[in-house]
């Protein structure tokens, strides 16, 4: 592995990690931003009260959590990565809702939604990074044609 995957994993994964602990341990100090998603849950017909607002943050805590850590132990990488990107969109919605101010604040919301959309792009390249080794289509591929050469070698 190269040193930049050593060192830049870890650097990617571990504000998550430690977002995802602060949503576990106080759910409550997430609630106001979670708010933002209220009205789109209404028109789905869920209602959103304190307890099932602090059920849902601790879950999304915990998902960082292991895929972070996954992340950082080089445990299926990729498949971690990926899921830290798809984690860290309703993360960044509820963190920056432009849409609901004004002025400088929504001017450093748009920011904050950017600064996250390049974490999301960040997670999004390492979960295409194979390390140097082929793709598992690639590998399924290769594993097809070999079958079929050695079916041919013993037709003849």
């Amino acid at each position: 592995m190269s040193v930049l995957r050593v060192l830049s994993r870890p650097l990617m994964a571990l504000p998550v990690v430690l977002s995802g602990f602060e949503a576990v341990a106080r759910p409550a100090n997430h609630r106001e931003r979670a708010a933002v998603f209220s009205p789109l849950a209404e028109k789905l017909g869920f209602e959103i009260d304190e307890r099932r607002s602090d059920r849902t943050t601790r879950a999304l805590g915990a998902s960082m959590v292991i895929a972070g850590f996954a992340l950082i132990f080089g445990k299926m990488p990729r498949t971690a990565s990926f899921l830290l990107a798809v984690l860290q969109i309703p993360v960044a919605v509820a963190n920056n809702a432009f849409w609901t101010h004004s002025g400088e604040e929504r001017r450093a919301d748009i920011a904050g939604l950017l600064t996250s959309c390049g974490a999301v792009g960040g997670f999004l390249a390492a979960a295409a990074d194979t390390g140097g080794k082929p793709s598992l289509a690639w590998r399924r591929e290769q594993a097809r044609k070999n079958s079929e050469k050695m079916r041919a070698v013993r037709a003849s």
